[in-house]
C-alpha cells in the first residue's frame, strides 16, 4: 500500500476489542454484524418469554382436563338438568369435559405455533452468533497490521435475478472447495513413497546395528544388539475384581533387525507393496500440490468476494438470503488477500 492510502484504511492491532482492530470500512460492517446478532438475540428472548408462559398455560389446561376426566370416570362429574315436568335429571357433565378439552387443544395449538417461531428465531440467532464468533477468533489471531482490499463492483441484478447469481456463485464456491479437498488428499507419487521407504529402512537399520568395538579392542567377548524397551500388559482377573497389570521389558526390535540384516530385501518388499496400491495417475508431489492449492485459494477468495458483494446487495433489497457460516472473513470484511486464511 503506497503513501497515498487514506489513514483509515490501515491500522495496527493494538486493541483488545477485535472490532477495534479494523480499518473504518471493515469496522462499520463488523459492528453491523454484531448489532444484527444482538437484535436476533433480543427477538429470541422475546419469543422465549412468550413460549414459557404458553408452556405454563398448556400445563394448567392439561392438569384441569385430566382432573375432570378422572372425576368423570369416578362418577363425580355430574350436572343437573331441569325437565319440563319438574323432574331434575342428573348425568355425566360431558360438556364441561369437552370445554376443558377444547381449552387444552387451543393451548397446544398456540404453543406449537410459538415453538415454530422460537426455532426459526433461534436458527437466525445461532447463525449470527456463530458468524460473529468466527470473525472475532480470526481477528484476535492476526499478527501485524490489517489492510483492506479493493471492493468488488456490485451487481446490477435485482430481485430473483440477484438471488440466482448468489446461487450460481455459491455453487462455484462449493466446487472450488471440493477441488481443494481433492488436491489436499491426492496421494504422493510412488517414487516419493519409495524414497521415504528407503530412508526409513536405513534409519531402522541404524537402530539395530550391533556394538562390535568390545570384541575388537579385546575388552569383551560378546556381540551386543541394542534392545528396545517395550510395555507388557496382561489382564488380571480376581474373584471380586479385575484389572490390567503393566510391566516393562526389553528386546531386540525384530523389524529393525531385518532392516539391518537384509536391507535390500526389505526395500524390495516395501517397493512391491507400494507399487501395488499406488495411484500415480492422480498423485501430486509436494511442489505441485502447493502450487495447485495456492491457485485454487486465489480463485476461491475472488469468488467469495463476489458472493459477499451479491449478498450485500440482496440484503439491501431485503431479499431472503443468509450468509454462509464458513464465509472467508477476508471476503466478508473486504480485507487484504495477503492476510492469513481462516481454516476451520
Amino acid at each position: 500500500m503506497d503513501a497515498a492510502t487514506p489513514a483509515d484504511l490501515i491500522v495496527f492491532l493494538n486493541s483488545a476489542n477485535p472490532g477495534g482492530k479494523l480499518p473504518a470500512p471493515a469496522k462499520a460492517k463488523f459492528v453491523g454484524l454484531v448489532e444484527a446478532r444482538d437484535d436476533a438475540r433480543a427477538l429470541l428472548m422475546g419469543i422465549s418469554d412468550k413460549q414459557r408462559k404458553l408452556f405454563d398455560k398448556r400445563d394448567e389446561a392439561e392438569t384441569e382436563f385430566q382432573r375432570l376426566e378422572r372425576a368423570l370416570d369416578r362418577g363425580e362429574l355430574q350436572r343437573e338438568e331441569d325437565l319440563p315436568n319438574g323432574v331434575v335429571r342428573r348425568g355425566p357433565d360431558d360438556p364441561r369435559l369437552a370445554e376443558a378439552k377444547a381449552k387444552l387443544d387451543i393451548a397446544l395449538e398456540e404453543l406449537e405455533r410459538v415453538r415454530g417461531q422460537y426455532e426459526a428465531r433461534a436458527t437466525v440467532w445461532r447463525s449470527h452468533a456463530a458468524l460473529v464468533d468466527r470473525l472475532e477468533r480470526y481477528l484476535k489471531d492476526i499478527p501485524g497490521r490489517i489492510e483492506v482490499a479493493e471492493p468488488v463492483k456490485p451487481s446490477t441484478a435485482k430481485g430473483d435475478k440477484l438471488l440466482a447469481e448468489i446461487k450460481v456463485s455459491r455453487s462455484t464456491i462449493s466446487k472450488l472447495k471440493a477441488d481443494r479437498r481433492d488436491v489436499e488428499t491426492a496421494p504422493l507419487p510412488s517414487s516419493d513413497a519409495k524414497a521415504f521407504a528407503k530412508a526409513w529402512v536405513a534409519a531402522q537399520a541404524a537402530t539395530a546395528k550391533p556394538r562390535l568395538y568390545g570384541i575388537l579392542d579385546g575388552g569383551r567377548n560378546e556381540i551386543e544388539f541394542p534392545n528396545k524397551m517395550i510395555t507388557v500388559e496382561t489382564t488380571v482377573v480376581m474373584p471380586d475384581a479385575h484389572g490390567i497389570a503393566r510391566g516393562h521389558a526389553s528386546a531386540v526390535d525384530p523389524v529393525a533387525l531385518q532392516c539391518w540384516l537384509n536391507p535390500d530385501a526389505m526395500i524390495a518388499a516395501l517397493n512391491r507393496d507400494i507399487g501395488a496400491i499406488a495411484a500415480d495417475d492422480r498423485a501430486l508431489d509436494k511442489a505441485t500440490r502447493a502450487y495447485k492449492i495456492n491457485e485454487i485459494d486465489g480463485q476461491l477468495l475472488a469468488k467469495e468476494r463476489t458472493e459477499e458483494a451479491l449478498v450485500d446487495a440482496a440484503l439491501a433489497e431485503h431479499l431472503p438470503v443468509e450468509r454462509r457460516a464458513d464465509v472467508d472473513p477476508r471476503a466478508l470484511l473486504c480485507l487484504a488477500d495477503d492476510l492469513p486464511e481462516l481454516r476451520d
